[in-house]
């Protein structure tokens, strides 16, 4: 009997699960988009994503019922952060600097390298230190250095 259990467990745990995540919040994000486009033009975004978000997770949280949502949500909750930054952090990064308007790029240079460019790396850095040697978290230098760059 023990052993027709652990059959079943193997059975069910679908590596595919942790696909259903990323694509029903990128769905979601896509409604909330739309409808905020087209009619509600005050609301934040990502306001509004964090708080399906976090209802997405009390409801799971609520729920004893073993389904195909549940168990990709369990299966991204336990995912390594490290991961999570190295992954999504560089399409981010990348949608920003894609939609930079060349002209004003051009107009602001001398500022970007005077001003920003030195503060914003020095505030990485000192975010960094702090992510590293205060919190808890035992983070590699590089995850404190890819923290601090957010």
């Amino acid at each position: 009997a023990e052993d027709e259990e652990e059959m079943i467990a193997v059975e069910d745990d679908e590596p595919a699960y942790g696909v259903l995540y990323p694509s029903l919040i990128v769905t979601f994000g896509v409604m909330v988009y739309f409808l905020i486009s087209r009619a509600f033009h005050g609301l934040p975004y990502t306001g509004i994503m964090f708080l399906l978000g976090t209802c997405i997770g009390l409801a799971v949280a609520a729920d004893d019922k073993s389904n195909h949502i549940h168990e990709t949500v369990i299966r991204w909750q336990n995912i390594n952060s490290e991961v999570l930054l190295l992954v999504f952090l560089p399409g981010l990064a990348f949608t920003d600097a894609i939609s930079t308007d060349p002209h004003l790029f051009r107009v602001a240079v001398v500022q970007i390298f005077i001003f920003a460019f030195p503060l914003v790396l020095g505030g990485t850095v000192l975010t960094a230190l702090v992510a590293r040697y205060i919190f808890p978290y035992g983070w590699s230098f590089y995850l404190s250095m890819t923290f601090g760059s957010i």
